[in-house]
């Protein structure tokens, strides 16, 4: 019998508690059976109630570990965080990084993921499409480039394990970048960088047929009071219905 792949998994809470018990129980409920699977939580000393999140992630044996970083950095240590991980879980055949507010909707996205990654040698990896609400993918976005195009999202993204894939890692980082040409300035948010890099080695990412919940931006104040209460409402509603049912 062949043994399943190795996934190493990873999120990353930021005072996001909630979304982030949401994103497990909507991931176990619709994975009931992830064989050869490790997830972790790396918290940023968040100072949210964060109760909910390790109870629930005690019962499926998530173990919540401290990032080594707080609230409060110079920069975002997302991709810092990220970077720690990979290189302290070399062994394994692939990584699946996760957004804290990222709600499953679909059963076997990551076995999907995973066998359209397979089918696929000239990608290291692969996300999801993306949607507000579960149905409908975002309108436009798979012309985005920050969201799609130019980038392998770290939201939800699945990625082949390589000496290649580690060594960028190592040298380039999974962070935040900017470039500063002699004429104007490119940010390069977290993963931007990492996914050029691999295209200069001939490899891209592709975007696999499961949908995703994503509710973007919920560790910034980057949206509107208005926008930022719907999400939470989303949220509650969304997590009271798997606390009721589990």
């Amino acid at each position: 019998m062949v043994k399943p792949p190795k996934i190493e998994a990873a999120v990353v809470n930021h005072n996001t508690s909630a979304f982030t018990e949401l994103l497990l129980r909507s991931l176990f409920t619709t994975h009931p059976a992830l064989p050869n699977f490790s997830l972790r939580v790396y918290d940023n000393a968040s100072s949210d109630d964060t109760s909910g999140l390790l109870a629930y992630a005690g019962q499926v044996g998530v173990p919540v570990l401290p990032s080594g970083y707080g609230l409060e950095t110079l920069n975002n240590s997302h991709g810092d965080v990220l970077r720690t991980f990979v290189l302290q879980y070399p062994d394994c055949d692939y990584y699946l990084f996760l957004d804290a507010d990222v709600v499953f909707v679909q059963p076997d996205t990551i076995p999907t993921m995973l066998r359209e990654l397979e089918a696929a040698p000239d990608a290291f990896g692969a996300i999801p499409r993306m949607s507000w609400d579960g149905v409908q993918p975002y309108a436009g976005m798979e012309q985005n480039p920050e969201v799609y195009g130019e980038r392998l999202h770290p939201c939800c993204a699945l990625v082949k394990n390589t000496p290649l894939f580690r060594q960028v890692v190592d040298a380039f980082g999974l962070m935040c970048a900017r470039l500063l040409w002699a004429e104007r300035e490119e940010y390069l948010d977290t993963f931007k960088l990492m996914t050029k890099v691999m295209k200069t080695h001939g490899l891209r990412h592709l975007i696999a047929s499961p949908l995703i919940i994503h509710f973007f931006s919920v560790s910034y104040e980057w949206d509107t009071a208005e926008f930022r209460q719907r999400k939470l409402e989303q949220r509650d509603t969304l997590l009271q219905k798997y606390r009721d049912r589990y």
